[in-house]
């Protein structure tokens, strides 16, 4: 009697560990195919290079301008770094002169995006340049509130290396975003991704 009730024991375990690792193989597959599906779907981008984006036409974007209108944000994705210096030398000239006379006020990043409350947040002033977050924030920033007249580009990997996304602010008030609202090609977003920056 006792040695049947072991046994009918032991198998009801071996059920329940087969359940659990079914649902838990499960989860890990569900998991694994939404990090691997193709996150081009999931970006915001109006134009690359100019032109119209097109998921099937426009597969690789290194760079991103998300600049901050009085209409919304523009997206500007670009295919090379080239083509990306060039757009960001005329967004670069364009507010210099529009911020003549304004005060240089700091950009922040934050740990969390806002709908967690903003937590711990880094203050950089124009001129800013990081080429290696600490290991406290590298890979940590959710949100950024990038100050009136300026613009903040934001690196995947230390010393400026990787894909990029240039943050342009408004001309007369600050510009605040969770960086999971911008698709990074790759992956589901900026979220957690930035290693290095520099702010003008």
């Amino acid at each position: 009697m006792k040695r049947k009730m072991i046994r009918n024991l032991s198998l009801a375990l071996i059920a329940l560990v087969g359940v659990f690792s079914l649902v838990f193989s499960f989860e890990g597959r569900t998991n694994a195919a939404s990090l691997t599906s193709n996150p081009d779907q999931d970006l915001k981008v109006d134009t690359v290079d100019g032109i119209k984006y097109a998921p099937g036409k426009h597969k690789k974007i290194v760079g991103m301008v998300v600049e901050a209108t009085d209409q919304g944000e523009k997206v500007h994705g670009f295919s090379t770094p080239e083509k990306y210096e060039a757009y960001h030398q005329k967004v670069t000239e364009r507010l210099s002169s529009q911020s003549i006379g304004i005060m240089a006020r700091p950009t922040y990043l934050y740990e969390h995006t806002s709908g967690h409350g903003y937590g711990r947040s880094l203050i950089a002033y124009p001129g800013t340049q990081v080429t290696s977050l600490s290991t406290a924030w590298d890979n940590r920033i959710s949100a950024v509130s990038v100050a009136p007249g300026s613009w903040i580009r934001l690196y995947q990997n230390r010393y400026y290396g990787g894909r990029y996304l240039t943050l342009v602010g408004y001309p007369n008030k600050y510009f605040t975003t969770n960086l999971t609202s911008w698709g990074m090609s790759g992956t589901t977003s900026w979220n957690d991704q930035v290693s290095s920056y520099r702010v003008r």
